[in-house]
């Protein structure tokens, strides 16, 4: 039997409270379970994490895997370092706004009239050395050409 080591809900509407309780993966969440191993109240100012450790390492021992949201718990209680001491907590990365079309129109924008902020190329740029001679043929053609534009009006 696969068993998970997750909150279960308590409470009245809009008032959550949850105890850590030891289930079978196939159960419901507020549904039967094994064990009950702790309690959290997250509208507790601050929270209340009471989590009985032997039990804990007891079933975390013979292979209940954590819910993510009770890893984080015992993580802050100090239980998930005693029984990974090798692995490191995960750092989360800051999460960022996708950029609105607003915005993407004021990036585009000028912000001064008659000043264009300098344009930014989304294809690859290659080493001049991997560009082919052929290449450079056409464009040293067409700089050769306007020069000697230049020349003869200039005559």
């Amino acid at each position: 039997m696969a068993t998970r080591i997750r909150l279960r809900r308590m409470g009245a509407k809009k008032r959550p409270y949850y105890r850590v309780v030891v289930a079978d993966q196939r159960a419901p969440r507020d549904g039967r379970f094994i064990e009950i191993i702790g309690k959290y109240h997250p509208m507790e100012d601050p929270s209340l994490i009471e989590i009985d450790e032997s039990r804990a390492m007891h079933w975390l021992g013979v292979g209940a895997q954590p819910s993510e949201t009770v890893q984080v718990l015992l993580t802050k209680v100090g239980i998930w370092e005693k029984f990974r001491p090798d692995e490191k907590p995960k750092q989360r990365a800051p999460k960022t706004a996708k950029p609105s079309a607003k915005s993407k129109a004021r990036a585009v924008a000028p912000e001064a009239p008659g000043e264009a902020p300098p344009a930014i190329s989304e294809e690859p740029v290659e080493a001049p050395e991997a560009a082919a001679p052929e290449a450079a043929a056409p464009e040293a053609a067409a700089e050769e050409a306007a020069e000697e534009a230049a020349e003869e009006a200039g005559e």
